[in-house]
């Protein structure tokens, strides 16, 4: 589901909480694919049964939101800028990004998201395209020239339910 008001990003911030749940990275270079992230959580409400269909896709501009306000702040427990930058400085949003990241289940389509958790074992990386930093690091680069648009979310969704249970099958064993 894409959050594109503050209410219904507390509609996901106080659903049950899943501290450490995975999240989605997801890298797209052009514009047209703007809708994929939000295509992607869609998907994962639908077929990802350890969510209870509790993912959101964020756009930059909610992030924003979120960030330049004290009391949206407070609520995913940061209670400190960074010194002297404004609470929407890069640092700033980074420390949103990261806060919302911890409670997983949110698709990123935002290259700030990729500073500030790409280290993070809890997200599965995508691009769409060739991607800006090291390929090592993805979990899956699409070419969208050899795919139809609307075969690229369910592609990413469902290489990221088959890591999901590969990962939750090696954490049992």
């Amino acid at each position: 589901m894409p959050i594109t008001t503050l209410t219904e990003f507390h509609h996901w911030l106080l659903a049950e909480e899943a501290k450490g749940a995975p999240f989605v990275l997801l890298q797209t270079q052009d514009s047209s694919l703007i809708g994929c992230a939000a295509a992607v959580a869609r998907l994962l409400n639908e077929f990802d049964e350890e969510s209870g269909g509790n993912w959101i896709a964020l756009t930059p501009q909610i992030i924003h939101a979120i960030a330049a306000d004290p009391a949206q702040r407070r609520l995913l427990g940061i209670t400190e800028s960074c010194g002297k930058c404004p609470p929407t400085s890069r640092c700033g949003l980074r420390k949103v990004v990261a806060a919302i990241a911890k409670r997983g289940h949110v698709v990123f389509d935002d290259a700030l998201a990729f500073e500030a958790i790409d280290e993070d074992p809890n997200g599965f990386r995508g691009s769409i395209g060739i991607p800006k930093s090291s390929a090592d690091s993805y979990h899956i680069i699409l070419n969208p020239s050899r795919f139809h648009s609307r075969c690229l979310a369910p592609l990413i969704a469902d290489s990221f339910l088959e890591w999901s249970a590969s990962r939750r099958h090696l954490s049992a064993a």
